[in-house]
């Protein structure tokens, strides 16, 4: 299989973390979606990254789907619990990580924007602060030992407490204090730590790529 991705990319991180707990093999291409030379257009009608172009040529896009995929055709080890209540804890687990990642991407593009509205940026800012603090209510003291089976649940919220962290580091918007989650909880800290420490996680460290983000920004609302 070969996964198209971009190397800062939460979303592609958790297809790259859900193949490696699943000890499939993959290959990776890296792209940048938002320069004239991307290919993701061939791959995806949706023009988003990641893309999963499998053994058969089939391309699967959208990270949530992908994950989807993965654990139908791929069921073991499974990335879900088989009880329903414990599946329907972890699904939401992963629809909290998901959304709260959504909201930090439109805060980090807001803020680059010549004008940011303040208003829109308030908004925002407070759903990624009412989902961190149900994300850490959920996760109460879990901190999976690195021997100790994780879910999608597990993936997407710790790519996402991650991504805030890597927001910070390269001070995409430091104006945004429910970014700095570490302070208030950390019971998450311990929860983030636990995950990072695994192999998975270890290999697919989000990393820059070289782009002026204000520079993205301004040639998207020129276009």
């Amino acid at each position: 299989m070969k996964l198209i991705n971009a190397t800062p990319s939460p979303y592609g991180r958790k297809v790259a973390i859900a193949l490696k707990e699943k000890s499939i093999p993959y290959e990776v291409q890296y792209d940048i979606p938002w320069i004239a030379s991307t290919i993701v257009p061939e791959y995806s009608p949706l023009q988003q990254l990641p893309i999963l172009i499998t053994d058969e040529g089939k391309n699967v896009y959208d990270s949530s789907y992908i994950l989807d995929w993965l654990e139908i055709h791929y069921p073991t080890p499974p990335l879900l619990p088989s009880d329903a209540d414990a599946r329907a804890h972890e699904l939401l687990l992963r629809l909290l990580g998901e959304r709260i990642a959504e909201f930090a991407q439109i805060i980090v593009f807001e803020v680059a924007r010549p004008d940011p509205s303040t208003p829109w940026l308030d908004r925002q800012t407070r759903k990624v602060g009412t989902g961190l603090a149900e994300l850490a209510k959920l996760i109460g003291d879990r901190a999976p030992a690195p021997q100790d089976a994780i879910t999608l649940g597990d993936i997407a919220a710790g790519c996402t407490l991650r991504m805030l962290d890597f927001i910070i580091e390269r001070n995409y918007a430091a104006s945004i204090t429910q970014f700095n989650w570490r302070p208030l909880y950390p019971n998450l800290a311990a929860y983030a730590a636990a995950l990072e420490s695994r192999p998975s996680f270890l290999e697919t460290q989000p990393v820059m790529f070289e782009l002026d983000l204000k520079d993205v920004v301004e040639e998207q609302a020129a276009a």
